[in-house]
């Protein structure tokens, strides 16, 4: 499979090349989560995307995760929606592999059972960008980082004061409300954002008569000051309030199971150019997570008794320096202290204990090399010395190769990676404070490659995943053991056309094929195909059409291969018009064909649903 990928793509770039005249290469969008300094998508060999505001608010999304379902290598499954939990797949690595931050900040919950982080409750309004780092990047970023990075980077406040309003309703007798304020001037630049949504939802357990309401209260700011010409002080902080009704699980309906959630995220950092050659940043990080369930006996089952509640911080300082050698070549070398805590309680004995916290020590180094502005390369070592398994090196290299002139890249990746066990996997009545980190080794490769003038582009990348020492159940013994292992490999292919200037079309897929290597079996929520079509057409210089379609093939929705899904396809649109410069109106149909379909076995998804608003600026 990796010799005729890659010499299809390489057999096909000079006969493409030849037929156009291409000018400067597009450097795409500007990240910093790959290497941590602020870098052009094309100066990166990671494989990266970029989801700005403007994206979302053009495909009318309310969740993130309902534009991650859009980016190629990434599967996302919800039971049910409404405040259903949510796990991401990274090119099939498991939820816990992936390392997610708002603004820098690690959100991934420490009391989870496999420290993922749930999707479910994360709006769209107060969002700036969302950067998809794939592959693994624990070089930079440590334990969790396996599969990759996402990092959602919130509004900062620009220019003169504003005032911006929002009000939607729709199916479901759903509504919401945001208000957000925010500007700068030469030395203040602050953004304040409240959201509120209100749903009288669906029932989650897939042929259920009694519907689950959600309610999320979010409220986020940004400040930012530059104490001298070049110091600067940032501040985040950001606060989820959330109340869902949720079911007893597959197809068992519940009148009366309530859970919530209150997040909570801040961070202080202190930036300094130095001179010429150096600058650094001082950070202090916090995230805590607390979730509460409580299921009194009801009608449907007289025997329900819980009253369980799960409370989770993370705390980190890190010191990072970057060293400009010369215009070609920057140093990035850092020190991390990372403690987290949890605990639980509640009716349930068995899903109790007292509060425990580890601590790690992180060292990383990399160099980014920039040749002639053509040739990128960037190399990462890591040192981590975690309070229980000791310590873990990983590595890392990543490069890319520009030809302007047939408007060309090549890039591939090598990277090795680390996952700490949680916190439940260690201390809780199933767990052991003998077990090691999962460790991954991963590669992949490709080119993206650009026609007509930048009117076509398209790429196509292979990657490959080996994971061993993998933290499981083990059924035999009813505790957490180091007995996992799986590879996971396949391709991404991404095709963007723009044959005029208002119309844009995008497609990509997905190729994932996956062994449990102990089984011989495929890994469960994992699909083998994923199409994300989107179509976006601009009309009347105010108004904008935009057309998205999710294809997912069948898959299993167990390690055991026993159960499978149906493949789907799903269908949103989304209109805006802006009445005036400051007012718009907007409409948006989700699965409006009103497909019948699940994500999880058990739990039902909306059905066509439809919803207006407007939006204010002042």
């Amino acid at each position: 499979m990796k010799k005729f990928v890659l010499s299809l793509g390489m057999a096909f770039i000079p006969l493409l090349a030849s037929a156009q005249e291409i000018p400067a290469y597009q450097l795409g969008k500007i990240v910093v989560t790959a290497t941590k300094t602020e870098q052009y998508q094309a100066e990166v060999g990671s494989s990266t995307t970029v989801i700005t505001s403007d994206d979302l608010k053009k495909e009318g999304k309310t969740f993130v995760l309902d534009a991650l379902r859009d980016v190629p290598g990434v599967s996302v499954m919800q039971y049910s929606s409404f405040g259903g939990a949510t796990s991401i797949y990274l090119r099939g690595s498991k939820p816990g592999h992936t390392l997610v931050m708002i603004d820098g900040v690690e959100v991934n919950d420490p009391m989870g059972i496999d420290r993922s982080f749930d999707f479910a409750h994360l709006l769209t309004d107060d969002v700036q960008k969302i950067e998809v780092v794939r592959g693994p990047q624990s070089t930079l970023y440590g334990s969790d980082a396996i599969g990759g990075v996402i990092n959602i980077i919130t509004k900062k406040g620009k220019g003169r004061p504003r005032w911006k309003t929002l009000f939607e309703g729709g199916s479901y007798n759903t509504f919401k409300e945001s208000l957000s304020y925010g500007g700068s001037n030469e030395r203040f630049n602050y953004y304040f954002s409240l959201i509120r949504l209100d749903s009288d939802g669906i029932s989650k357990a897939k042929d259920g008569s009694e519907d689950d309401a959600y309610r999320n209260t979010t409220f986020s700011n940004r400040l930012g000051y530059k104490i001298l010409e070049n110091v600067n002080l940032d501040l985040v902080f950001r606060y989820t309030d959330v109340k869902a009704d949720i079911d007893d699980g597959a197809y068992q309906d519940d009148p009366n199971y309530i859970a919530w959630w209150k997040d909570l995220v801040g961070k202080a950092s202190l930036s300094q150019s130095v001179n010429s050659f150096w600058d650094y940043k001082l950070s202090f990080s916090y995230s805590r997570t607390k979730r509460m369930y409580r299921d009194d006996p009801d009608s449907v089952d007289a025997f329900d008794n819980t009253h369980n509640w799960y409370i989770g911080d993370d705390k980190k300082f890190e010191w990072q320096n970057n060293f400009i050698l010369a215009d070609w070549n920057t140093i990035t070398a850092g020190f991390e202290y990372e403690e987290e805590r949890g605990f639980s309680d509640g009716r349930n004995s068995w899903d109790r204990f007292d509060r425990k916290s580890v601590d790690n020590k992180g060292y990383y180094l990399q160099d980014q090399i920039n040749l002639g502005d053509k040739f990128f390369t960037t190399l990462g070592i890591r040192i981590d010395d975690h309070e229980l398994f000791g310590t873990e090196t990983t590595y890392k290299i990543s490069s890319a190769y520009i030809i302007s002139r047939t408007g060309t890249r090549v890039k591939a990746n090598w990277g090795t990676g680390f996952k700490a066990p949680s916190l439940y996997q260690l201390y809780s009545s199933y767990g052991s404070p003998d077990l090691e980190p999962d460790e991954s080794n991963s590669y992949d490769f490709g080119f993206e490659q650009s026609l007509l003038n930048n009117k076509i582009s398209f790429g196509l990348i292979y990657f490959h995943n080996n994971f061993k020492n993998m933290v499981d159940f083990d059924m035999a013994t009813f505790k957490y053991k180091n007995i996992g292992r799986a590879k996971t490999k396949g391709i991404e292919t991404e095709l963007a056309f723009k044959p005029w200037k208002d119309l844009k079309i995008g497609i990509n897929y997905t190729y994932l094929d996956t062994e449990n290597k102990e089984t011989g079996k495929e890994l469960g929520r994992r699909p083998k195909h994923q199409v994300a079509l989107d179509i976006n057409y601009k009309f009347l210089d105010k108004g904008n059409l935009n057309l998205s379609t999710t294809y997912v093939s069948s898959r299993w929705d167990d390690d055991a291969n026993t159960k499978r899904l149906k493949q789907y396809a799903k269908i949103d649109l989304t209109v805006t018009y802006d009445l005036t410069k400051n007012f718009q109106i907007f409409a948006r149909a989700e699965n409006l064909f009103d497909k019948d379909y699940v994500q999880i076995r058990g739990y039902e998804m909306p059905k066509a649903s439809f919803y207006a608003g407007v939006k204010a600026s002042f």
